[in-house]
């Protein structure tokens, strides 16, 4: 187990959304104590002790949806819309990936992730051709130390083979039940292709297969163009607790009833969803207002950017233009402004638990929780505040104000700065894959 941490004296972020100066105790992986005196009371003496003086401590970052094998080609693709960005990147430069650049670019996803604060991910992977690239993939959300769903999608190019995608998901619910070594920090989903991108017999067919197996599933869902795909599910009894719909943006009223009625989930991306136009607006608002958990994501670092905090103050903005747009239209300041910086915060954090089935392990800060958290540096002027440092972090921060991360109890950034070379031995192995992605495409 690592070594106990005390946190001491950072404004820490409690469930309810206040902050006061306290410490945190971490032992065997969890938060052991919270509290004004927890040191004193709970230290034996064998503890490191983090400074968290004008920080603050925060839980670790849930990003529900993100492609991480997409870490290699980060800011590759711009100004078009779903289809071309699918050839330009999923194709184009994906389909000739070997093993060794899923590896790279899953590791360096994770890099990104863990650098902008995120703890938690669900990793929706959709270019995994061969049982090399899915051990690669998973070896690299295990050397990376980053708690993760590994959402099995196959290889997107390929997705007619149903029998290979069947073996392939057998073997690795196998392999990962057999493989003891990651402590339970990543747990397995299937990323399905849902009635956007698959026939009715192949939903069913998929489906069956993921609760056979008893496995939580993702797709895509609700994207301009391409409607009614909760319907479709709802038409053959597929609907229920354990379907996660990434986007969402144009979910009819009925949809969202559906989903609400048969408890699923929803991921929003508001960055993407609005700069690709896969939707007018994200899907936080309609998702809160029917009752559906609903998380964050990055998406894709090829198309938008890598952090959390970015997300959490576009669904606000987005969601407030959403509501304004009616009074406004009337010539009228609104008389009140819907959700908050506190609400847009729980969608990064207990809401990303909620809906990756991480809520009673991850997302607040909690004794008996697993050690998941991150510290914020308070000091740099654009963090200031008068009185309130969750506020000032919430409308101001970003990866490099991110002092700290922990997970399970193991630091993977200490003062800014990644620990245990992982920032080097990323750097290395995608250098040399991004050396060959050009290689291959010319």
């Amino acid at each position: 187990m690592p070594r106990p941490l005390l946190i001491r004296g950072g404004h820490v972020l409690f469930p309810d959304g206040t902050s006061r100066i306290a410490d945190v105790l971490l032992r065997d992986g969890r938060i052991a104590g919270i509290g004004d005196a927890v040191g004193a009371a709970a230290a034996v003496g064998d503890e490191e002790i983090i400074d968290a003086g004008d920080q603050l401590v925060m839980p670790g970052l849930v990003d529900t949806h993100r492609h991480m094998w997409l870490g290699s080609l980060s800011a590759s693709s711009s100004d078009v819309t779903l289809f071309a960005y699918a050839r330009q990147v999923n194709e184009e430069l994906g389909d000739g990936f070997t093993a060794e650049d899923v590896y790279a670019g899953v590791l360096w996803g994770a890099v990104q992730a863990i650098n902008a604060g995120v703890t938690t991910v669900a990793d929706w992977a959709h270019n995994l051709g061969s049982d090399a690239d899915i051990d690669a993939n998973l070896r690299a959300l295990h050397d990376s130390g980053i708690r993760a769903r590994l959402y099995f999608g196959g290889k997107a190019s390929s997705s007619g083979d149903y029998s290979r995608y069947q073996a392939q998901t057998r073997r690795l619910q196998a392999a990962h039940a057999a493989r003891q070594h990651n402590n339970g920090r990543i747990a397995l989903g299937l990323a399905l292709r849902g009635p956007s991108m698959a026939t009715p017999a192949e939903n069913a067919e998929e489906f069956g297969l993921a609760r056979e197996l008893g496995l939580p599933i993702s797709l895509h869902a609700g994207m301009a163009g391409l409607p009614g795909a909760v319907d479709q599910l709802g038409h053959q009894g597929l609907l229920g607790p354990d379907v996660n719909y990434v986007h969402a943006n144009e979910f009819t009223e009925q949809e969202w009833r559906q989903v609400a009625e048969s408890g699923g989930s929803v991921s929003a991306t508001p960055s993407v969803d609005m700069t690709m136009g896969l939707g007018t607006h994200p899907a936080v608002g309609a998702a809160l207002a029917s009752g559906v958990p609903v998380g964050l994501g990055a998406d894709t670092v090829a198309y938008g950017p890598s952090d959390l905090f970015t997300q959490m103050r576009l669904a606000l903005a987005a969601e407030r233009s959403r509501a304004n747009a009616e009074p406004i239209a009337r010539g009228e300041m609104p008389a009140e402004l819907r959700h908050g910086h506190l609400a847009m915060l729980d969608l990064a954090t207990r809401g990303g638990a909620r809906v990756l089935g991480f809520a009673d392990q991850v997302g607040e800060i909690a004794v008996g929780r697993q050690a998941d958290l991150i510290t914020l540096d308070l000091s740099t002027p654009h963090l200031d505040s008068f009185d309130n440092p969750v506020l000032a972090a919430f409308l101001g921060a970003g990866p490099r104000d991110v002092d700290t991360v922990i997970v399970g109890g193991r630091i993977l950034k200490r003062r800014g700065t990644l620990t245990r070379g992982l920032l080097e031995k990323a750097r290395q192995e995608v250098s040399r894959s991004r050396a060959r992605i050009r290689e291959r495409s010319l």
